[in-house]
C-alpha cells in the first residue's frame, strides 16, 4: 500500500506554512527555566496503605505544592501540601500529606476508578518521554480511588480511557488526608537508556470549596499555550529494571438473550451463550509495545447513555470502551478524527504495535470486521451503512516527528477492504507552534474508495469515488485574548470509513475572537470570558449552505458555579430553501453542598423543521441533579423535554430521562441501576408522510462489579429493552439478558 498522492493545492499550502513556520520557529525562545529535582532510590517498598510511615518514606524527595494557579494566579497557597517521591528501579512512589483546617469539609466519595473529578484529589504528571507533547497522569481522592489518562498537549486532548494497573491507597485525618501510590514502570513508556533518566514532573492538588481551587508545585504563565514546557525535570531511574513487560488479559463472558415479537408475544432464545476473548499487551522495551487480540473483548457492559437525536440530520458519537483498541491510542490521533474504532464493530483478532524512538513516534494496527458498516456523508446529512454478512480488513499506520519546539509534522493511512469494496485514506498533518502563544494546526487528506452494487443501489451512490481534503487552522492563546481562524476544505467524494467524518462536500470558513478576564478567588466572579464568532459555509459548487454569527459568554463563580451562553442566527439552506434561524443557549451549574450538583441546561430558537422543510420554534429544558448519600450511595438524573412549534401548532414533544443510582460497597464494587427512557410524542396532521402519534422506548439494567484492578474485574448483570408505539397500549418488552463478565489480569 502506497501513500495516495495529494493534489498539488494541498501540497503547496503545506509547503508554503511549513517553510514560513521553520523560519519562524529558529527564532523562538525556550521556555522558562525550571526547577530540576533528583529522585532517590530506595531499597525499601512502603506499605500503600494511606498509613504514611516516617520510616518507610525515610528516602524520599519532598516537594511542596504551594502554587495557586487557579483561581488565584500563582499565588500562595491557602493549605499546605507536601509530595514525597522516590523510586526503587521498579516502581516510582508517590505520597502526598494534604493539610486542611477544615477536614470536614473535604470532599470524598466512594467511587469506581475514573470518576473522581469532582472530589477533592492529589496527582502526579510525568513526562517521560521528556518531549514535552504527552504526559501520563495519575490521581487518587482522599479514599484512594483511581483515576487515570494521557494527556496530548500536542492536539490538547486528555484520553480519559487510558487504564494502567497500579496501586494507590487514602486515609482522612483530623488535620486534613494522606494519599500513597506505588507505580509500576512497566505500566509507562520511556526511552531506554543508560545512566538517569530525565522526564517532566509535577505535583498537584485539587482543593473544591466554594471555588474549583488548583494548587501546583510550579506556576503556570497564562500567556504560554503549552502546559509540559512549563513543569519541573526530574532525574532517577538509573539502572531501571522493570522485569518481564507482559500483561495477558483472559475475558469470559456467559449470557441468556430471549427476544420476543409483539405479533405472537412468544419469548425465543434464552440458551446459555459462552465466548471468551484474549488480549496480549507487550512491551518489547520500554517505548515499544506489541498488542495482540482474539475476539476482543466484544461485549459493552454498561450501556451508552442516551442522546437525543431527533430533527438532527448528522450521525451521533458515542466512546470506544474495548481494551486492546484503546491501549495506545493517542499515537494513531491526527487534528481530525480519521481513526474511529467502534466501526470496527466485530473483529475477531487484531494486532498493534505503537512506540516512539527519539522524535519519532510510530503505530501500525490491522484487525478483521465480521460486519462492515460506515458513514456515508453528505453535506447537509449523514448515515450508517452497513455491508450484509461481507467481511473486510483493517490496517491502520501512523508516523509523527517531533521538530523545534513542541510542534509535529506526521502521517496517516488508513485501509480497508472486502469483496467489492475498498477505502483509502492517505493524511498529511502538522501541528506548528511558532511562538508560545500561536497554534497552526494543518491536515490535507487524499480518499480514494470503491463500494459495492448494494450501496450503490441503497444510497444511490457512485461505485468509485475519489477525493481530497484540506484543514488549516491558526489558533492564538494568551492571558486575555483567544483568536482562531479556520478553513476546512472537505471534498464532495471524500471517505473515511475508518474516522469519524459525518460531513463532507463543503467549505467552511471561520473566525473566532474572545476575551478573558481573571480574578481572584476573594471576587464573586473567577472568570469571564466574552467571545465572538462568524462562519460562512458553503457546498463545492458554490452554494451557500450557512452563514452564522455567534456570542460567547462563560463565567465562573461561587458555589463551585458555571455558566455558559451562546447566542446568535444564521441563514440556513435546506431542502432548496433558505431560513433565518435563531438561538440562544445557557447552561449553569453549581454545587451549593458537598454532596450536591445541580445543573439546568436551556435553548430557545427557530430551528429547521428537517422533516417537513419549514421553520419551527423549538423549546428545550435540560435539568440535572447529583446528590450523594453519605460516602456510598450517588443519585443521577437527567431529563431532558423538547417541545417543538411550526404553524398550525405543537410538532412534537420529545422527553429523554437518564437515571442512575450507584451504591458504591468501597473502591473495589458497585450495585448500579440504569432506566433510560425516550419518549415521542407527535402531530400527526403537522407532518406531510405518515408518522406514529408516539414512540417510547425504554431499556434498563441492574448491574454489579468487583475490581482488583483496571483489568481483573468481574461484572454481573441483567438488562431488558422495550416500546411502545401504536400499535401498543404499555411498553412492550422486546429482549431481556442476564450475563456474567470475568476478565483477569496476569502479569509474570
Amino acid at each position: 500500500m502506497t501513500l495516495l498522492p495529494l493534489t498539488e493545492k494541498v501540497s503547496s499550502a503545506m509547503t508554503s506554512v511549513l517553510v514560513g513556520f521553520v523560519v519562524v520557529g529558529l527564532l523562538v525562545q525556550t521556555c522558562l527555566a525550571q526547577t530540576h529535582y533528583d529522585i532517590p532510590r530506595t531499597s525499601a517498598k512502603p506499605a500503600i496503605n494511606g498509613e504514611i510511615d516516617a520510616q518507610e518514606w525515610a528516602d524520599a524527595m519532598s516537594i511542596k505544592i504551594a502554587v495557586e494557579t487557579e483561581p488565584g494566579e500563582n499565588v500562595p497557597a491557602e493549605v499546605a501540601t507536601e509530595g514525597l517521591v522516590m523510586e526503587d528501579g521498579e516502581n516510582l512512589y508517590v505520597a502526598f500529606i494534604a493539610e486542611d483546617p477544615r477536614p470536614e469539609q473535604i470532599r470524598a466519595f466512594y467511587r469506581d476508578r475514573d470518576l473522581l473529578w469532582d472530589d477533592d484529589w492529589v496527582a502526579v504528571i510525568l513526562d517521560t518521554f521528556n518531549d514535552e507533547r504527552r504526559a501520563f497522569e495519575f490521581y487518587v481522592n482522599p479514599l484512594g480511588v483511581q483515576a487515570d489518562d494521557i494527556f496530548d498537549d500536542v492536539n490538547q486532548r486528555r484520553d480519559e480511557a487510558w487504564d494502567a494497573i497500579w496501586d494507590s491507597a487514602g486515609r482522612i485525618a483530623d488535620s486534613g488526608y494522606f494519599v500513597e501510590m506505588a507505580i509500576p514502570l512497566k505500566q509507562l513508556r520511556f526511552s531506554p537508556r543508560d545512566g538517569p533518566q530525565t522526564w517532566g514532573l509535577n505535583l498537584l492538588r485539587y482543593y473544591p470549596r466554594d471555588r474549583e481551587t488548583n494548587l501546583s508545585v510550579v506556576p503556570v504563565d497564562r500567556n504560554i499555550s503549552c502546559y509540559l514546557c512549563q513543569i519541573s525535570k526530574a532525574d532517577g531511574f538509573s539502572d531501571s529494571e522493570p522485569g518481564i513487560n507482559v500483561v495477558a488479559i483472559p475475558t469470559l463472558v456467559a449470557a441468556s438473550s430471549e427476544t420476543r415479537n409483539p405479533t405472537d408475544g412468544e419469548w425465543l432464545g434464552g440458551d446459555p451463550d459462552l465466548q471468551s476473548s484474549f488480549d496480549l499487551r507487550w512491551g518489547i522495551t520500554q517505548d515499544t509495545y506489541l498488542n495482540a487480540t482474539v475476539n476482543p473483548d466484544f461485549s459493552q457492559v454498561e450501556a451508552d447513555v442516551a442522546q437525543l437525536d431527533i430533527n438532527q440530520t448528522f450521525s451521533l458519537f458515542f466512546p470506544e470502551r474495548r481494551t486492546f483498541f484503546l491501549d495506545g491510542a493517542d499515537y494513531f490521533d491526527t487534528f481530525r478524527n480519521l481513526v474511529y474504532t467502534r466501526n470496527i464493530a466485530n473483529p475477531e483478532y487484531g494486532t498493534k504495535i505503537t512506540g516512539k524512538n527519539g522524535p519519532h513516534t510510530f503505530g501500525l494496527l490491522t484487525a478483521n470486521d465480521e460486519n462492515t458498516s460506515f458513514i456515508i456523508p453528505q453535506s447537509l446529512s449523514s448515515r450508517i451503512a452497513t455491508l450484509a454478512d461481507e467481511k473486510s480488513d483493517v490496517a491502520i499506520a501512523r508516523y509523527r516527528l517531533d521538530i523545534l519546539q513542541n510542534s509535529t509534522v506526521g502521517a496517516l493511512i488508513t485501509n480497508r477492504e472486502g469483496s467489492g469494496y475498498s477505502n483509502r485514506v492517505s493524511s498529511l498533518d502538522g501541528t506548528l507552534r511558532p511562538t508560545e502563544q500561536d497554534t497552526i494546526y494543518l491536515q490535507a487528506m487524499h480518499s480514494a474508495s470503491e463500494y459495492p452494487q448494494q450501496i450503490q443501489n441503497a444510497y444511490s451512490h457512485a461505485a468509485v469515488l475519489s477525493d481530497n481534503s484540506l484543514v488549516v487552522e491558526y489558533q492564538h492563546n494568551d492571558r486575555n485574548w483567544d483568536l482562531r481562524f479556520g478553513h476546512y476544505d472537505w471534498g464532495k467524494d471524500f471517505r473515511a470509513d475508518l474516522g469519524f467524518i459525518n460531513r463532507v462536500d463543503y467549505i467552511y470558513q471561520v473566525a473566532t475572537i474572545g476575551h478573558t478576564w481573571w480574578w481572584g478567588g476573594e471576587s464573586f466572579f473567577n472568570r469571564i470570558r466574552f467571545a465572538a464568532d462568524y462562519d460562512r459555509t458553503e457546498d463545492q459548487s458554490g452554494l451557500l449552505l450557512e452563514e452564522e454569527t455567534e456570542f460567547f459568554l462563560n463565567m465562573n463563580g461561587p458555589l463551585q458555579s458555571s455558566l455558559s451562553g451562546l447566542f446568535g442566527g444564521s441563514k440556513t439552506y435546506w431542502n432548496g430553501q433558505y431560513f433565518d434561524e435563531q438561538f440562544n443557549n445557557i447552561d449553569l451549574s453549581f454545587s451549593p453542598t458537598p454532596n450536591l450538583q445541580l445543573g439546568i441546561g436551556v435553548r430557545v430558537e427557530d430551528v429547521v423543521d428537517f422533516a417537513n422543510t419549514r421553520l419551527g420554534h423549538s423549546r428545550r429544558l435540560r435539568p440535572e441533579i447529583r446528590y450523594q448519600f453519605g460516602r456510598h450511595l450517588q443519585l443521577d438524573l437527567q431529563h431532558t423535554t423538547q417541545n417543538f412549534d411550526v404553524e398550525g401548532g405543537r410538532l412534537f414533544t420529545a422527553k429523554l430521562t437518564n437515571f442512575r443510582t450507584t451504591y458504591q460497597f468501597n473502591n473495589r464494587s458497585f450495585l448500579r441501576i440504569i432506566v433510560q427512557q425516550d419518549d415521542r410524542e407527535r402531530n400527526q396532521d403537522l407532518y406531510t408522510f405518515p408518522v406514529q402519534s408516539q414512540n417510547r422506548e425504554l431499556t434498563s439494567q441492574l448491574l454489579y462489579s468487583y475490581r482488583v484492578n483496571a483489568a481483573t474485574r468481574f461484572f454481573l448483570g441483567y438488562s431488558d429493552a422495550g416500546f411502545q408505539d401504536d400499535s401498543q397500549d404499555n411498553v412492550y418488552r422486546t429482549s431481556r439478558t442476564f450475563f456474567a463478565k470475568f476478565s483477569y489480569a496476569w502479569q509474570p
